[in-house]
């Protein structure tokens, strides 16, 4: 997990938040880093559980200012959890709206001679939290109080899974937050490299110059009896100004995460994957800037770039129907029937999608596109 401290509503990151857990036997053991960013300081905890009650039989603790090694004796006696572990209780309970529950746990980090005291279940709630990489999830939000801190929080657990996403922390007028990274959740097996991607896109010199616009051919149209003929065929139809244009930089990492959404389109109810934050802020958007399709990408460097555009367009047309019909006589006698055809205009609404890859050779190149459609 991430662990950011929020000011002011920005969260800032200063700490990553690592923990295992695994089985030994009877025993669960839960290990957790507090690895602070920018220094050198490293806080851990090595802690051995029952498996089947989470009470606790060790505990080794150790920071730069303090560090214990504790052994618990009689654990079926004690009624209680160690306060570093009991989010692994909050997750086991029978979460419910206005669920309420006390869990009574160690801190040997209290100031009070008393080293358990109670975790308060103060509500639970019905909540919604959005990935940017795995969607939107229904949590329950379990507000918790802890009695020998002081501290308030959220902690926001899937109801299927029960995996905890996020805890929010108020701790004596400060905030702080921690988000999952999710990087278990992860398909894309390459890894993104956002400092070389980043340059992609802001450092060369190089320009991707392009057109977008549709052409509809209405020539295959049925030959019904109300159509003669249609006028100002394959008109261009060009993007309108102001459309979006994407532009990916085409990267390994970005060709796995395409070819993985392709797949997870064929697969009835799958969520598409989702990229992360630091790989969005690699992809250039750009807008149509005149009435013709035109648009341009600079700053590249050399390089494969994946262009795509998406819009809806009027296609206006003229056609010559049959209105009636009328007999024809000459002196008197019947000479057949000619057919009496008027021009009527016609708007057909569609839609555009084109993509194109694209290469840049050299540095400096001016490339030339057309994103079109016949």
């Amino acid at each position: 997990m991430g662990y950011y401290f929020v000011k002011g509503g920005n969260p800032m990151e200063i700490c990553n938040y690592q923990t295992e857990v695994s089985t030994d036997g009877d025993q669960l053991l839960f290990s957790s880093k507090l690895i602070f960013l920018k220094t050198d300081k490293l806080w851990t905890e090595h802690i051995v559980l029952d498996k089947n009650t989470l009470k606790p039989i060790s505990r080794k603790s150790e920071r730069e200012t303090r560090t214990f090694d504790i052994k618990h004796t009689n654990i079926n006696k004690g009624d209680y959890f160690d306060i570093a572990t009991y989010p692994l209780v909050l997750c086991a309970l029978p979460l419910n709206t206005g669920y309420k529950a006390i869990i009574p746990v160690i801190d040997y980090d209290s100031a009070n001679k008393d080293k358990i005291q109670n975790v308060n279940i103060t509500d639970v709630k019905s909540n919604i939290y959005n990935s940017e990489l795995t969607g939107e999830h229904q949590v329950w939000k379990v507000s918790v109080n802890e009695e020998s801190t002081g501290n308030l929080y959220d902690y926001f657990i899937d109801k299927t899974s029960r995996k905890i996403y996020k805890i929010t922390v108020s701790s004596k007028g400060n905030n702080f937050m921690l988000v999952d990274k999710e990087t278990d959740s992860n398909p894309l097996k390459n890894k993104f490299d956002k400092e070389a991607t980043l340059k992609m896109v802001t450092k060369g010199n190089s320009v991707i110059s392009g057109e977008a616009f549709a052409k509809d051919d209405r020539s295959g149209v049925d030959n019904r009896k109300l159509r003669i003929d249609i006028l100002n065929v394959n008109k261009k139809q060009f993007a309108p100004k102001g459309t979006k244009v994407v532009l990916l930089p085409y990267t390994e990492y970005f060709k796995e995460w395409m070819e993985l959404n392709k797949k997870q389109r064929k697969i009835k109810g799958a969520q598409p994957i989702l990229l992360s934050e630091d790989a969005k802020s690699c992809i250039l958007t750009t807008e149509i800037y005149n009435d013709k399709g035109n648009f341009e990408f600079t700053n590249l460097m050399e390089g494969e770039y994946f262009v795509y555009i998406s819009f809806n367009y009027t296609d206006t047309f003229s056609r010559r129907e049959v209105t009636g019909t009328s007999d024809v006589y000459i002196n008197g006698q019947y000479a057949g029937t000619q057919l009496n055809t008027d021009i009527f205009d016609y708007a057909q609404t569609g839609n555009a999608n084109f993509q194109k890859i694209v290469t840049i050779k050299s540095n400096g190149e001016i490339v030339k596109i057309k994103l079109k459609r016949w």
